[in-house]
C-alpha cells in the first residue's frame, strides 16, 4: 500500500493541533472560507456528500449514525478528502479495519461531534479506514494515479 507523503499528514496533523489549540471559536462564516487543507477540526455546517467534486479535487465523507457513509471512495490522486462527524459521538479516522490501526497509521485522528479534518491522498493505492472506538465503522478509498 502506498501512503500519502509525509509532508501531507505532517501538515495534516499540525493543522488538528493547531486548531485544537486555538483560543478563538470558529464561526459558520469562518468554515465557509476555510482552506481544505488546514480546515481541521472545524465545526462542520452543511457536510456535501461523499463524491468527489468536479475535475476531483476535493471529497467528503460524513460520519454519521456510527458509520461512514460510504464503503469505498475512488478518487484521483490529489484529491483532498474532508471527513466530516456529523454524529454527537467521538469518532476517530485511523489507518487499519476492524478498529485496529496499521502499524505507524498515516492517519489517526479523533473528532468529537461535528469536527472535521482533511487530509491530501496524493499517493495511488488502496487505504483502509477505520473508528478506533467502533470496530464496525470501515471503509476503502482507493486512489488513483
Amino acid at each position: 500500500m502506498n501512503r500519502p507523503t509525509r509532508a501531507t499528514a505532517s501538515i495534516a496533523g499540525l493543522a488538528l493541533l493547531l486548531v485544537a489549540c486555538g483560543t478563538g471559536a470558529a464561526s459558520p462564516a469562518d468554515d465557509a472560507s476555510a482552506d481544505p487543507t488546514t480546515a481541521a477540526s472545524q465545526p462542520a455546517s452543511d457536510p456535501p456528500d461523499a463524491s468527489a467534486a468536479p475535475g476531483g479535487e476535493e471529497a467528503t465523507v460524513t460520519l454519521e449514525d456510527f458509520a461512514f457513509d460510504t464503503d469505498a471512495l475512488t478518487i484521483a490522486a490529489g484529491t483532498t478528502v474532508s471527513f466530516v462527524n456529523a454524529d454527537s459521538a467521538a469518532h476517530t479516522v485511523t489507518e487499519g479495519t476492524d478498529g485496529v490501526a496499521a502499524e505507524n497509521p498515516f492517519l489517526d485522528a479523533e473528532l468529537a461531534g461535528n469536527q472535521n479534518v482533511s487530509i491530501v491522498f496524493d499517493e495511488p493505492g488502496t487505504y483502509e479506514l477505520t473508528c478506533l472506538f467502533h470496530p464496525s465503522m470501515n471503509m476503502t478509498i482507493t486512489v488513483e494515479g
